[in-house]
Protein backbone atom coordinates (compact mmCIF):
# COMPACT_ATOMS: atom_id res chain seq x y z
CA UNK A 1 0.00 0.00 0.00
CA UNK A 2 0.83 3.49 -0.52
CA UNK A 3 1.32 4.85 2.73
CA UNK A 4 2.33 8.35 1.72
CA UNK A 5 1.21 11.13 4.03
CA UNK A 6 -0.25 14.45 4.01
CA UNK A 7 1.74 16.43 6.25
CA UNK A 8 -0.01 17.88 9.42
CA UNK A 9 -2.61 15.61 8.75
CA UNK A 10 -4.34 15.44 12.22
CA UNK A 11 -4.49 11.30 12.42
CA UNK A 12 -1.10 10.93 11.52
CA UNK A 13 0.63 13.63 13.96
CA UNK A 14 -1.56 12.59 17.35
CA UNK A 15 0.06 9.38 16.86
CA UNK A 16 3.41 10.86 17.61
CA UNK A 17 7.07 9.09 16.58
CA UNK A 18 10.23 8.08 17.60
CA UNK A 19 13.53 9.52 16.96
CA UNK A 20 15.75 8.53 14.41
CA UNK A 21 18.42 8.15 17.25
CA UNK A 22 16.52 5.80 19.70
CA UNK A 23 18.12 2.32 19.67
CA UNK A 24 14.89 0.83 21.42
CA UNK A 25 11.06 0.65 21.96
CA UNK A 26 8.38 -0.86 23.79
CA UNK A 27 5.31 -2.21 21.83
CA UNK A 28 2.28 0.31 22.58
CA UNK A 29 -1.27 0.81 22.50
CA UNK A 30 -2.86 3.42 20.38
CA UNK A 31 -5.61 4.32 18.50
CA UNK A 32 -4.57 3.67 14.50
CA UNK A 33 -5.81 4.50 10.86
CA UNK A 34 -4.79 3.09 7.89
CA UNK A 35 -4.99 5.13 4.30
CA UNK A 36 -4.73 5.14 0.98
CA UNK A 37 -2.40 8.44 -0.55
CA UNK A 38 -4.24 10.15 -3.33
CA UNK A 39 -3.65 12.93 -5.55
CA UNK A 40 -6.29 15.06 -8.31
CA UNK A 41 -8.08 18.01 -8.53
CA UNK A 42 -10.72 19.86 -7.94
CA UNK A 43 -14.04 20.71 -10.34
CA UNK A 44 -17.58 21.37 -10.47
CA UNK A 45 -20.68 18.98 -10.66
CA UNK A 46 -21.27 18.59 -14.31
CA UNK A 47 -18.25 20.60 -15.39
CA UNK A 48 -17.51 20.18 -19.23
CA UNK A 49 -15.16 21.46 -21.72
CA UNK A 50 -17.07 23.10 -24.70
CA UNK A 51 -15.93 22.48 -28.02
CA UNK A 52 -17.33 23.16 -31.85
CA UNK A 53 -18.65 20.51 -34.27
CA UNK A 54 -17.37 22.60 -37.03
CA UNK A 55 -14.37 24.16 -37.96
CA UNK A 56 -15.32 28.01 -38.39
CA UNK A 57 -14.63 31.56 -36.55
CA UNK A 58 -16.29 32.79 -33.34
CA UNK A 59 -18.44 35.40 -34.52
CA UNK A 60 -20.22 36.47 -30.96
CA UNK A 61 -19.34 35.56 -27.82
CA UNK A 62 -22.98 36.11 -24.91
CA UNK A 63 -20.86 35.54 -22.14
CA UNK A 64 -18.14 36.71 -19.80
CA UNK A 65 -16.07 34.51 -17.39
CA UNK A 66 -17.93 34.20 -14.08
CA UNK A 67 -21.06 34.39 -15.68
CA UNK A 68 -24.17 32.33 -14.33
CA UNK A 69 -26.12 30.72 -16.90
CA UNK A 70 -29.38 28.59 -16.84
CA UNK A 71 -29.61 25.47 -19.30
CA UNK A 72 -30.77 26.08 -22.86
CA UNK A 73 -29.08 30.49 -22.76
CA UNK A 74 -27.09 30.97 -25.76
CA UNK A 75 -22.90 30.71 -25.22
CA UNK A 76 -21.39 32.04 -28.30
CA UNK A 77 -22.24 31.84 -32.42
CA UNK A 78 -19.44 30.85 -34.73
CA UNK A 79 -19.45 31.39 -39.02
CA UNK A 80 -18.42 28.16 -40.63
CA UNK A 81 -16.98 28.42 -44.29
CA UNK A 82 -17.41 24.75 -44.51
CA UNK A 83 -21.10 24.88 -44.09
CA UNK A 84 -21.41 26.96 -47.37
CA UNK A 85 -19.27 24.66 -49.23
CA UNK A 86 -21.59 21.89 -47.95
CA UNK A 87 -24.32 24.33 -49.37
CA UNK A 88 -22.88 24.52 -52.62
CA UNK A 89 -21.57 20.56 -53.10
CA UNK A 90 -25.65 19.52 -52.23
CA UNK A 91 -26.60 22.40 -55.01
CA UNK A 92 -24.28 21.17 -56.98
CA UNK A 93 -25.45 17.15 -56.27
CA UNK A 94 -29.08 18.73 -56.96
CA UNK A 95 -28.73 20.12 -60.49
CA UNK A 96 -27.30 16.44 -61.54
CA UNK A 97 -29.94 14.80 -60.39
CA UNK A 98 -32.46 17.25 -61.35
CA UNK A 99 -30.42 16.80 -64.78
CA UNK A 100 -30.43 13.18 -65.15
CA UNK A 101 -34.07 12.83 -64.16
CA UNK A 102 -35.24 15.16 -67.27
CA UNK A 103 -36.80 12.74 -69.84
CA UNK A 104 -34.28 14.29 -72.73
CA UNK A 105 -31.22 14.06 -70.65
CA UNK A 106 -28.40 11.44 -72.06
CA UNK A 107 -28.86 9.13 -69.17
CA UNK A 108 -32.96 8.70 -69.98
CA UNK A 109 -32.55 8.87 -73.77
CA UNK A 110 -29.89 5.89 -73.38
CA UNK A 111 -32.07 3.84 -72.04
CA UNK A 112 -35.44 4.47 -74.07
CA UNK A 113 -33.57 3.99 -76.99
CA UNK A 114 -32.76 0.16 -75.32
CA UNK A 115 -36.88 0.30 -75.49
CA UNK A 116 -36.52 1.32 -79.02
CA UNK A 117 -34.29 -0.99 -80.23
CA UNK A 118 -36.16 -3.80 -78.77
CA UNK A 119 -39.76 -2.97 -79.98
CA UNK A 120 -38.36 -2.60 -83.85
CA UNK A 121 -36.41 -6.14 -83.35
CA UNK A 122 -40.04 -8.01 -81.35
CA UNK A 123 -41.94 -6.19 -84.81
CA UNK A 124 -39.72 -7.42 -87.10
CA UNK A 125 -39.27 -11.04 -85.35
CA UNK A 126 -43.31 -10.96 -85.08
CA UNK A 127 -43.71 -10.08 -88.88
CA UNK A 128 -41.21 -12.86 -89.71
CA UNK A 129 -42.85 -15.47 -87.56
CA UNK A 130 -46.19 -14.17 -89.67
CA UNK A 131 -44.84 -15.00 -92.53
CA UNK A 132 -43.24 -18.55 -91.95
CA UNK A 133 -46.56 -19.52 -90.12
CA UNK A 134 -48.13 -19.00 -93.75
CA UNK A 135 -45.61 -20.68 -95.49
CA UNK A 136 -45.95 -23.51 -93.04
CA UNK A 137 -49.66 -22.90 -93.88
CA UNK A 138 -49.46 -24.15 -97.29
CA UNK A 139 -46.40 -26.79 -96.86
CA UNK A 140 -44.04 -24.27 -98.21
CA UNK A 141 -41.65 -24.74 -95.46
CA UNK A 142 -40.49 -27.13 -92.80
CA UNK A 143 -41.92 -27.71 -88.91
CA UNK A 144 -38.50 -26.77 -87.34
CA UNK A 145 -38.36 -23.22 -89.08
CA UNK A 146 -41.30 -22.18 -88.09
CA UNK A 147 -40.39 -23.77 -84.43
CA UNK A 148 -37.64 -21.04 -84.83
CA UNK A 149 -39.33 -18.22 -85.92
CA UNK A 150 -41.60 -18.32 -83.19
CA UNK A 151 -39.23 -19.33 -80.26
CA UNK A 152 -36.84 -15.53 -82.05
CA UNK A 153 -40.57 -13.64 -81.41
CA UNK A 154 -40.94 -14.86 -78.18
CA UNK A 155 -37.58 -13.63 -77.07
CA UNK A 156 -37.84 -10.19 -78.38
CA UNK A 157 -41.69 -9.73 -76.64
CA UNK A 158 -39.81 -10.32 -73.08
CA UNK A 159 -36.71 -8.71 -73.91
CA UNK A 160 -38.78 -5.43 -75.16
CA UNK A 161 -40.84 -6.29 -71.71
CA UNK A 162 -37.35 -6.20 -69.64
CA UNK A 163 -36.57 -3.22 -71.18
CA UNK A 164 -39.18 -1.44 -70.28
CA UNK A 165 -39.49 -2.21 -66.93
CA UNK A 166 -35.87 -1.39 -66.89
CA UNK A 167 -37.19 2.53 -67.97
CA UNK A 168 -39.67 2.65 -65.08
CA UNK A 169 -37.23 1.25 -62.71
CA UNK A 170 -35.00 3.81 -63.96
CA UNK A 171 -37.23 7.16 -63.98
CA UNK A 172 -38.33 5.73 -60.20
CA UNK A 173 -34.78 5.81 -59.54
CA UNK A 174 -33.96 9.05 -60.36
CA UNK A 175 -37.13 10.59 -59.08
CA UNK A 176 -35.85 9.25 -55.19
CA UNK A 177 -32.23 10.73 -56.19
CA UNK A 178 -34.14 14.36 -57.14
CA UNK A 179 -36.01 13.62 -53.46
CA UNK A 180 -32.88 13.18 -51.80
CA UNK A 181 -30.82 15.67 -53.11
CA UNK A 182 -33.40 18.66 -52.06
CA UNK A 183 -33.73 17.17 -48.61
CA UNK A 184 -30.22 17.14 -48.24
CA UNK A 185 -30.09 20.88 -50.19
CA UNK A 186 -32.64 22.13 -48.17
CA UNK A 187 -30.74 20.95 -44.59
CA UNK A 188 -27.28 21.78 -45.61
CA UNK A 189 -29.57 25.45 -46.65
CA UNK A 190 -30.53 25.32 -42.92
CA UNK A 191 -26.81 24.85 -41.44
CA UNK A 192 -25.67 27.59 -43.24
CA UNK A 193 -26.93 29.96 -40.79
CA UNK A 194 -24.69 30.94 -37.86
CA UNK A 195 -24.12 28.08 -35.63
CA UNK A 196 -25.08 28.95 -32.00
CA UNK A 197 -24.39 26.73 -28.33
CA UNK A 198 -26.20 26.95 -25.42
CA UNK A 199 -25.41 25.40 -22.16
CA UNK A 200 -26.01 22.11 -21.13
CA UNK A 201 -25.96 23.14 -17.45
CA UNK A 202 -27.32 25.27 -14.98
CA UNK A 203 -23.72 27.00 -13.58
CA UNK A 204 -21.29 29.17 -14.24
CA UNK A 205 -18.73 30.16 -16.93
CA UNK A 206 -15.35 29.14 -15.62
CA UNK A 207 -13.39 30.04 -18.83
CA UNK A 208 -13.52 31.37 -22.28
CA UNK A 209 -10.79 30.27 -24.53
CA UNK A 210 -11.81 32.43 -27.47
CA UNK A 211 -12.10 35.91 -28.56
CA UNK A 212 -14.32 37.30 -31.29
CA UNK A 213 -13.03 36.65 -35.27
CA UNK A 214 -10.67 33.38 -33.64
CA UNK A 215 -11.03 30.71 -35.56
CA UNK A 216 -11.33 27.49 -33.60
CA UNK A 217 -11.29 23.36 -34.95
CA UNK A 218 -13.36 21.02 -33.55
CA UNK A 219 -10.62 19.36 -31.39
CA UNK A 220 -9.98 23.09 -29.77
CA UNK A 221 -12.13 23.96 -26.41
CA UNK A 222 -14.08 27.54 -26.41
CA UNK A 223 -15.51 27.37 -22.22
CA UNK A 224 -15.30 25.34 -19.48
CA UNK A 225 -18.56 25.57 -17.52
CA UNK A 226 -20.08 23.64 -14.46
CA UNK A 227 -22.10 24.02 -11.63
CA UNK A 228 -21.87 26.80 -8.87
CA UNK A 229 -22.89 25.02 -5.45
CA UNK A 230 -21.43 21.35 -5.60
CA UNK A 231 -18.15 20.24 -6.46
CA UNK A 232 -16.21 16.74 -6.77
CA UNK A 233 -12.70 15.84 -6.72
CA UNK A 234 -10.88 13.80 -9.58
CA UNK A 235 -8.16 11.73 -7.78
CA UNK A 236 -5.42 9.52 -9.29
CA UNK A 237 -4.20 6.49 -7.02
CA UNK A 238 -1.50 3.77 -7.59
CA UNK A 239 -2.91 0.40 -9.04
CA UNK A 240 -1.10 -1.01 -6.39
CA UNK A 241 -3.47 0.16 -4.15
CA UNK A 242 -6.41 -0.45 -5.44
CA UNK A 243 -7.64 -3.80 -3.49
CA UNK A 244 -7.83 -0.92 -0.97
CA UNK A 245 -10.70 0.99 -2.22
CA UNK A 246 -14.58 0.98 -2.43
CA UNK A 247 -17.61 3.37 -2.50
CA UNK A 248 -18.47 5.69 0.57
CA UNK A 249 -14.87 5.36 1.95
CA UNK A 250 -14.14 8.11 4.29
CA UNK A 251 -11.68 10.60 2.11
CA UNK A 252 -9.35 13.71 4.12
CA UNK A 253 -8.46 16.59 2.06
CA UNK A 254 -5.67 18.76 1.89
CA UNK A 255 -5.10 21.68 -0.74
CA UNK A 256 -2.34 24.75 -1.09
CA UNK A 257 -5.25 27.17 -1.17
CA UNK A 258 -6.17 25.87 2.25
CA UNK A 259 -2.52 24.89 3.67
CA UNK A 260 -4.26 24.15 7.45
CA UNK A 261 -7.70 22.97 6.57
CA UNK A 262 -8.28 19.49 6.28
CA UNK A 263 -11.92 19.19 4.26
CA UNK A 264 -13.35 15.64 4.32
CA UNK A 265 -15.26 13.58 1.41
CA UNK A 266 -16.42 10.08 0.28
CA UNK A 267 -15.45 7.80 -2.11
CA UNK A 268 -18.26 8.24 -5.28
CA UNK A 269 -17.19 5.91 -7.55
CA UNK A 270 -13.87 3.84 -8.68
CA UNK A 271 -13.07 3.23 -12.32
CA UNK A 272 -12.60 -0.51 -13.46
CA UNK A 273 -9.45 0.88 -15.62
CA UNK A 274 -6.06 1.39 -15.54
CA UNK A 275 -3.79 4.06 -17.03
CA UNK A 276 -1.25 2.94 -19.41
CA UNK A 277 0.80 6.15 -19.04
CA UNK A 278 0.93 6.52 -15.15
CA UNK A 279 -0.48 2.72 -13.81
CA UNK A 280 -2.89 4.70 -11.99
CA UNK A 281 -6.87 4.52 -11.68
CA UNK A 282 -9.42 7.20 -11.68
CA UNK A 283 -11.41 7.26 -8.36
CA UNK A 284 -14.73 10.25 -8.52
CA UNK A 285 -14.90 11.86 -4.63
CA UNK A 286 -17.39 14.01 -2.78
CA UNK A 287 -15.75 17.22 -0.84
CA UNK A 288 -17.60 19.10 1.52
CA UNK A 289 -16.83 22.55 1.74
CA UNK A 290 -17.31 24.99 4.56
CA UNK A 291 -19.39 27.99 4.98
CA UNK A 292 -17.26 30.96 3.38
CA UNK A 293 -14.82 28.50 1.62
CA UNK A 294 -14.14 28.59 -2.78
CA UNK A 295 -12.56 26.43 -4.78
CA UNK A 296 -11.20 27.30 -8.39
CA UNK A 297 -12.09 24.91 -10.96
CA UNK A 298 -8.76 22.51 -11.46
CA UNK A 299 -7.33 23.33 -8.26
CA UNK A 300 -5.02 20.16 -6.97
CA UNK A 301 -5.21 18.56 -4.00
CA UNK A 302 -3.82 15.38 -1.93
CA UNK A 303 -5.82 13.01 -0.01
CA UNK A 304 -5.84 10.50 2.11
CA UNK A 305 -8.65 7.76 1.86
CA UNK A 306 -9.46 5.94 4.42
CA UNK A 307 -9.09 2.26 4.57
CA UNK A 308 -9.81 1.16 8.30
CA UNK A 309 -9.37 2.64 12.15
CA UNK A 310 -8.62 0.37 15.00
CA UNK A 311 -8.83 1.81 18.65
CA UNK A 312 -5.97 0.75 21.12
CA UNK A 313 -3.93 -1.18 18.31
CA UNK A 314 -0.51 -2.36 20.00
CA UNK A 315 1.76 -0.86 17.61
CA UNK A 316 5.67 -0.31 16.70
CA UNK A 317 7.14 2.43 14.74
CA UNK A 318 7.61 1.07 11.04
CA UNK A 319 11.17 1.55 10.88
CA UNK A 320 11.55 -0.85 13.41
CA UNK A 321 10.12 -4.02 10.77
CA UNK A 322 11.88 -5.86 8.65
CA UNK A 323 9.52 -7.35 6.61
CA UNK A 324 7.68 -9.33 9.13
CA UNK A 325 10.14 -9.22 11.35
CA UNK A 326 11.54 -7.51 14.15
CA UNK A 327 14.56 -8.07 16.38
CA UNK A 328 13.83 -8.06 20.14
CA UNK A 329 15.92 -9.69 23.51
CA UNK A 330 14.93 -12.33 25.55
CA UNK A 331 13.96 -12.75 28.64
CA UNK A 332 16.83 -13.64 30.94
CA UNK A 333 19.50 -14.26 28.52
CA UNK A 334 19.31 -10.71 27.23
CA UNK A 335 20.20 -12.06 23.85
CA UNK A 336 19.13 -10.42 20.83
CA UNK A 337 17.05 -12.35 18.46
CA UNK A 338 14.65 -12.25 15.62
CA UNK A 339 11.15 -13.23 15.31
CA UNK A 340 8.71 -13.14 12.99
CA UNK A 341 5.10 -11.35 13.62
CA UNK A 342 1.61 -11.22 12.17
CA UNK A 343 1.07 -7.62 11.53
CA UNK A 344 -2.05 -5.61 11.01
CA UNK A 345 -3.48 -2.50 10.45
CA UNK A 346 -0.57 0.21 9.59
CA UNK A 347 0.05 3.75 8.17
CA UNK A 348 3.38 5.43 7.45
CA UNK A 349 4.61 5.90 10.81
CA UNK A 350 3.13 2.97 12.46
CA UNK A 351 2.34 -0.96 12.25
CA UNK A 352 0.36 -2.89 14.29
CA UNK A 353 1.28 -6.48 15.88
CA UNK A 354 -1.20 -9.06 16.22
CA UNK A 355 0.80 -11.65 17.25
CA UNK A 356 4.22 -11.97 18.85
CA UNK A 357 5.24 -9.59 21.23
CA UNK A 358 4.21 -7.42 24.07
CA UNK A 359 4.01 -4.06 26.07
CA UNK A 360 6.90 -5.58 27.51
CA UNK A 361 9.11 -6.74 25.37
CA UNK A 362 12.32 -4.62 23.93
CA UNK A 363 11.99 -3.74 20.35
CA UNK A 364 15.31 -3.01 18.61
CA UNK A 365 15.98 -1.35 15.11
CA UNK A 366 16.61 -3.32 12.31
Amino acid sequence: MNFKAISGILFFSILGSCGDKEDKTHPVLKDITQAVYASGKIFPVDYYRLNVSIPGYIKEIYVKVGDTVNVGEPLFAMKSEVTNFNVATAKNNLDLATLNASENSAFMSSVKQDVNLAREKMELDSVNFERVQGLSESNATTKVALEQAKAQYLASKQTLQKAKSSLAATRERLSTEVKNAQNLYKAQQSNSNDFTYFSAVKGKVYDISGKQGEYFTPQQIVMELGRIDNYEVELMVDEADIHYLAKNQEVIYQTEAYPNLFLEGSIKEVYPKISSTNKSIKVMASINLPDGISMYAGATLEANIINQKKKGALVIPRYYLSNDSVTIKTRGEGKKQKIKVELGVGNVEFIEVLKGLSPEDEVYKR
